[in-house]
């Protein structure tokens, strides 16, 4: 399978990952074997990495799709890993640099605002999380994906300050 070019091709693909994360490795091992240099491939490899729990490998590659075309997506999507694996300060590292690259496509993804402000809490910083929750649009609401707290931006601000507290009892 070619790389996607269209909208249609990529839904295609996102199927082979959801249905058959092996099948996805596969063809991206492809593209990678056949473009070392194909930053979009390792990329694009992370997401099945983290979807048959290999959270290591995926930050492998993010590491390699960064050095190869550092851009906005992957550095959160590393963040994400971090915050995956229970390194905060890393993942916010790499949500700051997502942000100080492409402030405005930061600013409209209300998901990355919102790990952002969980990774905060779970370093037991209630402030700083507050502050990314009030980020959040008015009518935000989330189901709770990736471990980040479900609920409206008031449900979410809620649960943020229990994180935090939670954190910080753990930390004495």
């Amino acid at each position: 399978m070619k790389e996607p070019t269209t909208p249609e091709e990529v839904l295609a693909l996102h199927k082979i990952l959801r249905a058959d994360p092996q099948r996805y490795l596969q063809i991206v091992n492809e593209w990678i074997q056949e473009n070392p240099e194909n930053g979009h491939a390792f990329y694009d490899r992370h997401q099945a990495w983290m979807r048959i729990g290999e959270p290591l490998r995926a930050l492998q590659d993010l590491n390699r799709a960064i050095e190869l075309r550092p851009d906005p997506t992957a550095l959160q999507a590393r963040g994400n890993v971090y915050r995956h694996l229970g390194q905060y300060e890393k993942a916010l590292e790499d949500y700051r640099a997502a942000e100080t690259m492409d402030p405005a496509q930061w600013g409209e993804d209300a998901f990355g605002v919102l790990f952002e402000a969980d990774a905060h809490a779970r370093l037991g910083d209630e402030e700083k999380a507050l502050a990314c929750c009030a980020r959040l649009p008015e009518d935000f609401w989330t189901p709770g994906l990736r471990d980040a707290p479900a609920g409206d931006k008031s449900a979410v601000a809620e649960r943020l300050k229990v994180i935090a507290a939670e954190a910080r009892r753990a930390r004495k």
